[in-house]
């Protein structure tokens, strides 16, 4: 266990220590996230708090293959591997970057997280199998878009869910101590590995993070820690995905995700509709643009119009993902 204490400490402490130069280089560049009639805060913050954890992560990751004493890690990203994994998360982390910056239409953020999905899908693992408790499914010529489908809901759903100080990267936080604690009961070396490094550097930048925070995660920082979230739900190795497990270790973001979209799918339907320009009347019609529209509906914001507080609230989601965590940990260890 000393090796993954060690990994888990100087992530943290790198982390820790790089997010304020990260936030004053954010002030500097223009990085900043305006209040509004949408957003919880009232003062404008810093974004860009994702590119810590990011540097940490990968920093710690090229350090540590350089030891023997972290053969582990090593062994389980080989040269390539490494370099795709990279790749891909950089692609991410760029596009949450210009996003942070200003605003990228969907479609063009949806098809770099396709980009990055595929590159995850035809470097670093598949999803070939599916276990299911009546039994197993061989997705064969569907495992590349069963993958690339997967990495690209999970970045989003981390993303959506980062509307509170500290709610995405403290559930996030958590996922990964559950992660860690299952890859371990499974001889998972190398996703325990990863799990821990990324809990760490999560840890140090969450520190800046709670409320009130005085950096935000940012779209960069969410994506990037969907992306390797995603990648850690592969608890099996490189072609088998136990379903259930990343289910219930991220069913907070994931429910919320569904009820967004249904919330918005439900929103962007009209039974009718005149079009003054046309003069047409339509029926049964979808307004597209809805879908993808920011709103206020989500299980943090309703916490908030109840009564809770951001920091109660916080405590809330993050201790519903630690009783998924930890029925999770029970199921596995039947």
């Amino acid at each position: 266990m000393l090796k993954y204490l060690i990994l888990f400490l100087i992530g943290s402490v790198f982390s820790f220590l790089l997010t304020p130069l990260l936030r004053s280089f954010a002030v500097r560049v223009g990085a900043i996230d305006q209040p509004d009639e949408r957003k919880i805060h009232c003062q404008p913050i810093p974004r860009l708090g994702g590119f810590s954890i990011f540097v940490s992560f990968n920093l710690i990751l090229i350090l540590s293959c350089q030891f023997a004493f972290f053969h582990f890690l090593t062994n389980f990203l080989e040269g390539a591997k490494f370099t795709w994994l990279l790749v891909a998360s950089a692609i991410v982390l760029g596009l949450g970057a210009v996003d942070d910056f200003g605003r990228m239409p969907p479609g063009v953020k949806f098809f770099f997280q396709i980009i990055a999905g595929l590159i995850v899908a035809l470097t670093i693992y598949k999803i070939e199998t599916i276990n299911l408790p009546f039994g197993t499914i061989q997705l064969g010529i569907l495992s590349i878009p069963a993958t690339v489908l997967w990495v690209v809901a999970i970045t989003n759903s981390i993303n959506l869910l980062d509307g509170l100080d500290g709610l995405a990267a403290g559930t996030s936080f958590i996922v990964c101590l559950a992660i860690f604690g299952i890859s371990l009961l499974n001889q998972n070396i190398g996703i325990a590995l990863l799990s821990v490094i990324l809990g760490g550097s999560i840890l140090g930048f969450l520190k800046h993070n709670f409320h009130p925070a005085s950096i935000f995660l940012g779209d960069s920082g969410a994506y990037f820690l969907g992306s390797i979230l995603s990648l850690q739900g592969s608890l099996k190795g490189t072609t088998t995905i136990a379903i259930l497990i990343p289910i219930i270790a991220l069913g907070l973001p994931i429910m919320d995700t569904l009820l967004a979209m249904f919330r918005r799918l439900l929103k962007s339907l009209h039974i009718m509709e005149v079009d003054q320009e046309k003069n047409v009347v339509k029926f049964f019609c979808l307004d597209g643009r809805s879908i993808f529209r920011a709103d206020k509906g989500h299980i943090h914001h309703r916490l908030l119009q109840i009564g809770f507080t951001q920091r109660k609230a916080v405590a809330f989601l993050c201790g519903v993902s630690l009783v998924l965590g930890d029925g999770l940990s029970s199921i596995c260890n039947r």
